[in-house]
């Protein structure tokens, strides 16, 4: 009698996480498809090819309104960022100053979305402060979310060379408030990056991000000096 009712628990327990795993995996394959046009627009814009303007921001609006605070899955949330962006990028405000702030909020917003999902992320954290800093550059805020990007990954070249793209735009305040992290990037970049991709993006340098690289640039040492004097095939 025993194991009869110790068999039946058994199977009662076995039930009860199969249709916890049927009704997650149901859920799932709904925001998949709730969502596949979306990816399919985003990996095309990833691919490098031609979106129409009227097609990037109706499907840049459809990721704020289907994903944005519904969805914490990282290929979709990512998507979403990808139309996000874009409509950002594609805004010019002298022309349409409404337009460049309604994007820039909604990025701004959507990002915060994604971090809520995936604080631990270094490319959201400096996607979020490059889009706060052109709606308004707080230094201190600004420096504090490129912190947090570099400490997510301060020794992945891809993401410290965009990082310096985005280092190169900022204004001396912040900067000077980034301290150690930008000190951190440039020393790992100049000592450990991929020579010719690094001579790439040192081709220009801002007046304001000049002097910090030099200095980084003298204590990097002789050793660095000679390595990006070698010329880089084509």
């Amino acid at each position: 009698m025993f194991g009869i009712r110790h068999v039946s628990r058994t199977r009662i327990v076995f039930f009860i996480v199969a249709v916890a795993f049927t009704a997650l995996a149901s859920r799932e394959l709904y925001a998949s498809i709730r969502t596949a046009s979306i990816s399919i627009v985003a990996e095309r814009i990833e691919r490098g090819e031609t979106i129409a303007s009227d097609v990037a921001a109706r499907y840049a609006a459809r990721a704020i309104e289907r994903i944005d605070g519904h969805y914490c899955r990282s290929d979709i949330v990512a998507a979403g960022l990808t139309l996000v962006l874009t409509q950002l990028d594609r805004q010019n405000v002298n022309i349409d100053y409404d337009a460049w702030v309604a994007a820039a909020a909604s990025a701004s917003h959507y990002l915060q979305h994604a971090l809520s999902c995936m604080p631990t992320n270094s490319n959201f954290w400096l996607r979020l402060a490059a889009v706060e800093s052109k709606i308004a550059e707080e230094p201190l805020s600004s420096a504090g979310m490129m912190k947090r990007s570099v400490a997510l990954a301060p020794y992945d070249e891809s993401m410290i060379l965009t990082r310096f793209y985005f280092w190169n735009g900022f204004t001396d305040t912040t900067l000077l408030a980034a301290g150690h992290a930008l000190d951190s990037d440039l020393m790992t970049m100049l000592k450990l990056g991929d020579r010719c991709r690094v001579k790439a993006v040192m081709k220009q340098i801002s007046p304001q991000l000049r002097p910090i690289f030099d200095r980084n640039w003298e204590k990097a040492g002789d050793g660095a000096t000679a390595r990006f004097r070698q010329r880089c095939s084509k």
